[in-house]
């Protein structure tokens, strides 16, 4: 028995020191990517700016030898934060008074690690997914390349949250990992990471409320590459397209009243009207039935306030997970009484899903808001674009 449990203490402090001496040379070796300077510091004098048009929740200023990226409230709540991020090539040497109170990010980037699948969508987007190595919720997962990349080992998913895996997390030796939060006690997991010497960027693109100010963090996301002409670029492209297609609509003379949703736990979570889905309705040439509705969070509403409003709606999008009229059935019967249930005018955006569930419309949704804007336009106004196939949405039937 003496000897099995000397073979155990052994055997359980070889683990720990190999651990140990992981976390230590991970962070050795990060420290030397992001402080290895040599020469003069570089002037710090500045240069222009990347011009933003519908975001809201960061800004990109550009400094001989260096550029500075904001994010502003990347989270639900009503405490104000802001993050600070200093990106500047390997070998420049920066004054203490600019590297003061922000993280350091060396350019370009080579190792990322992604909690969103938007993440992806963006890094899609200006060709960088290579640099891909952990992600986040493998199981919702539509890019088929990152698929077969964590089939075979090469990207490995990290988990989130109380669920992060660490050594998993330590072992990729990411250059940086971008999070999403949903709550200010994200604020603990940042600094956790912090102290692992794990550069942390957030993105806050879910809370814009245009559907171009989302697709505009293309821009937030290339910055850490040095890409921001090209985002530019992808951006007016699909900025125009969507502007044209809201031409189209802006002036008919019905503009239909839409619902969207679906009770959880007999409470009516309305998405309020100043949020991207209400923005893509009125762009679609409708009305949202909570228009006047304004909120940073999703309203709980009981079912009775939602039955009474609800008699104006012609339309039902974006119902949940619901695959067919007999689930909303099922959830309950008096919804048969809805006009658009009635009149077989019910929608959801999931068109697109994975064998385990992942809907494609919220990972490259993102990047393609003129297309989701197409679908909408062929739903509410079918005579102005007859031609057209609906991509995300689908009826349900």
């Amino acid at each position: 028995m003496k000897m099995k449990k000397l073979v155990f203490i052994l055997v359980r402090f070889l683990y720990i020191s190999i651990i140990f001496s992981f976390l230590i040379l991970f962070s050795n070796c990060n420290v030397r990517h992001n402080k290895g300077e040599s020469g003069e510091p570089v002037a710090t004098e500045k240069v222009g700016e990347v011009k933003i048009h519908k975001a809201k929740g960061f800004s990109i200023q550009k400094f001989s030898g260096y550029s500075e990226v904001n994010v502003y409230n990347p989270w639900q709540g009503d405490e104000e934060f802001s993050f600070r991020y200093i990106l500047s090539a390997k070998n420049t040497r920066l004054p203490e008074s600019v590297i003061e109170n922000s993280t350091l990010i060396r350019l370009p980037v080579h190792r990322i690690v992604c909690s969103s699948t938007t993440h992806i969508a963006f890094l899609e987007s200006i060709g960088k997914t290579g640099t891909i190595v952990g992600i986040s919720g493998s199981d919702l997962i539509n890019n088929k390349e990152i698929r077969d990349k964590i089939i075979s080992g090469e990207i490995k998913d990290i988990g989130y949250g109380r669920e992060l895996n660490y050594e998993t997390l330590i072992s990729l030796r990411p250059d940086l990992v971008m999070l999403y939060g949903v709550e200010s006690e994200m604020t603990g997991f940042i600094q956790k990471l912090d102290e692992l010497n794990i550069p942390v960027v957030m993105n806050g693109e879910y809370l814009e409320e245009e559907p171009l100010g989302k697709y505009e963090w293309i821009k937030f996301v290339a910055s850490f590459f040095g890409m921001e002409e090209r985002a530019g670029r992808l951006y007016d492209s699909v900025a125009y397209n969507y502007k044209s297609l809201h031409e189209k609509v802006i002036n008919v003379s019905s503009k239909p009243v839409v619902m969207t949703g679906m009770p959880w736990k007999d409470v009516w979570y309305v998405s309020p009207g100043n949020t991207s889905l209400a923005n893509y309705i009125k762009h679609a040439g409708a009305t949202y039935l909570w228009k006047d509705l304004s909120s940073k969070k999703a309203v709980p509403m009981d079912l009775e306030a939602v039955y009474e409003k609800s008699g104006d709606a012609e339309y039902w999008i974006n119902p949940g997970a619901i695959a067919s009229l007999d689930d909303i059935l099922n959830l309950d019967s008096r919804f048969k009484y809805f006009k658009p249930f009635q009149n077989s005018k019910i929608f959801n955006n999931n068109a697109r899903i994975n064998s385990s569930g992942g809907n494609d419309y919220w990972e490259s949704g993102v990047i393609h808001p003129d297309i989701v804007l197409k679908d909408l336009i062929r739903i509410f106004h079918p005579e102005t674009l007859p031609e057209h196939k609906l991509v995300y949405y689908k009826k349900v039937l």
